[in-house]
């Protein structure tokens, strides 16, 4: 039976386990922080600090009780409360909020590395095995289990060389915003591309080929899996189960966890599914004004800036424009048109959509899909023509467009109940808003018609403290570079955030948000 005291927790409670996740589920508050930290509830925005109803945590537990193949009671009983006790992994169960506990059991994707030959880097090693070398065996194996069903290649890297997927043990805070919990709980976690690394709990006792401890061959070839794209499968006995089975001397990929890795790499062709040539073309003068038409960021993690006929490209953790931008829009989004309405990045399945006049146009980093434009009363039903705006929200990883003084939220349905709605609750100074973009920092930044951008406080809905900042200096280098250590991520681009890890780790901030 859900009680009125699962349905109010306390900012204390929320932000206790979003810094340091170590605790026991044994009530319904701690039930729903578990539920609030692997993604199962939904946070709206909300001025009042109300949460979620009773309708969302019924839901939310009959959605982890099916993940985790339990009875599906949608009642917190014991078998729930234990199953939310056993070690796993620490990566959010559930993407972009779009868990559907009716749907055909299987795999999940996340991002994926634009490239199939790709690097590693063993930084430490767990004194729990003797021998560093059967530790170094051991996680080459647990890579050459992907490599062996896709055209996957993994080079080893040494000292400081720059590498996609780095390794290490590590113990409580490791500064990733992710801190380890100590023995059992969590036992790892990795990011998806493009930061691909792989952490270990050094509190745990490490082992291999042995029952005892905790098997690291098994949690790291889990892990690794992350580091590819793969989300979490609801297949018990799938690789990707978020939850550890122990040890299995006889090892096979599931036939799920291979349909999943080969669905992003293919499997007989090492080539990337999309090419973009290289081009050098440059927008004559190269000037810019901060009034920017649109910003978006992409599947490969880089951020684009569109103003006019020109676009400016910041690769993730980058500092700087790109080695030749800005570029003309023609020569790097081959199809798309100049002076663009809006663009939208939809981390679920790793496509942007770009706005103007009624219609859409459907890339992949920077290569067109077939069959497009389309009409946005087609894709987007209920929508305006001649948008402003449009972002996916830190907040709750939902859809928002913006026109004019109104704004609409979108489901897969159409916009939602209720919508337009006066953009005005949003407290954007002078409320105009020509831009809006999610950041890889999870950030959400405005950007108005005269040249300047917000960053937005999702947690107290309103406009951030010390802005706002000039979007030309800031954004797209002009008059000078972009500043080379911001103090804190002034561009959305600059860091180390995990990519999926971001978007739901971020939004367990100290308010459950609704209602906008």
């Amino acid at each position: 039976m859900m009680t009125g005291e699962m349905l109010f927790l306390s900012a204390v409670l929320v932000v206790a386990f979003t810094v340091a996740n170590s605790f026991t589920v044994d009530s319904s508050d701690s039930a729903v922080m578990f539920l609030n930290y692997y993604g199962y509830l939904v946070r709206q925005p909300s001025v009042d600090g109300s949460v979620n109803t009773e309708e969302d945590m019924t839901k939310a537990i009959c959605n982890f009780q099916h993940m985790a193949n339990l009875e599906v009671t949608c009642e917190l009983d014991n078998a729930t409360m234990e199953k939310m006790n056993e070690p796993r992994c620490g990566m959010p169960d559930v993407v972009g909020h779009n868990f559907d506990a009716k749907r055909k059991r299987r795999f999940a994707l996340g991002s994926r590395w634009p490239t199939t030959d790709l690097t590693f880097r063993i930084d430490n090693r767990t004194p729990d095995i003797p021998n560093p070398d059967d530790v170094d065996d051991t996680l080459i194996a647990a890579l050459q289990v992907w490599a062996d069903v896709t055209p996957l290649t993994f080079t080893r890297v040494f000292g400081d060389t720059p590498a996609d997927i780095i390794i290490t043990f590590d113990q409580t805070d490791h500064r990733d915003g992710n801190p380890f919990d100590g023995p059992r709980g969590v036992l790892a976690h990795a990011f998806f591309p493009q930061s691909g690394n792989a952490h270990f709990d050094e509190a745990e006792r490490w082992t291999i080929n042995t029952n005892d401890g905790i098997n690291l061959f098994q949690v790291a070839a889990h892990e690794f899996g992350h580091s590819l794209g793969l989300g979490h499968s609801d297949i018990e006995e799938a690789l990707m189960a978020p939850f550890y089975r122990g040890y299995v001397p006889d090892f096979e990929l599931h036939s799920d966890d291979i349909a999943g890795i080969q669905a992003h790499y293919g499997v007989n062709s090492g080539a990337p599914d999309a090419t973009v040539e290289t081009n050098p073309a440059t927008p004559q003068g190269g000037q810019c004004t901060g009034r920017v038409d649109s910003v978006t960021t992409s599947q490969d993690r880089s951020t684009y800036i569109f103003e006019g006929s020109n676009v400016w490209k910041i690769e993730f953790n980058a500092n700087q424009i790109a080695a030749g931008f800005p570029k003309t829009i023609s020569s790097t989004f081959s199809g798309l048109p100049d002076y663009i309405d809006a663009a939208l990045y939809n981390q679920a399945d790793g496509t942007n959509h770009y706005f103007k006049g009624s219609q859409y146009w459907q890339f992949q980093n920077e290569v067109m899909d077939p069959g497009f434009p389309q009409d946005i009363s087609t894709g987007y039903p209920g929508l305006p023509d001649d948008l402003d705006a449009a972002f996916a929200w830190s907040g709750n990883g939902r859809f928002y467009f913006i026109k004019g003084d109104q704004y609409y939220r979108f489901s897969d349905d159409g916009v939602d109940a209720g919508y337009p709605r006066a953009l005005s609750v949003w407290n954007i100074p002078g409320n105009q808003v020509s831009a809006a973009v999610q950041g890889t920092n999870s950030r959400t930044y405005f950007f108005t018609p005269d040249g300047v951008y917000y960053r937005f406080n999702d947690q107290q809905f309103n406009v951030a403290a010390g802005y706002p900042r000039d979007t030309a200096e800031n954004w797209q280098g002009c008059p000078s570079a972009i500043r080379a250590t911001p103090d804190d991520g002034d561009n959305g681009v600059k860091g180390h955030l995990p990519s999926l890890v971001a978007l739901v780790i971020s939004s367990l901030g100290a308010f459950v948000l609704q209602n906008y």
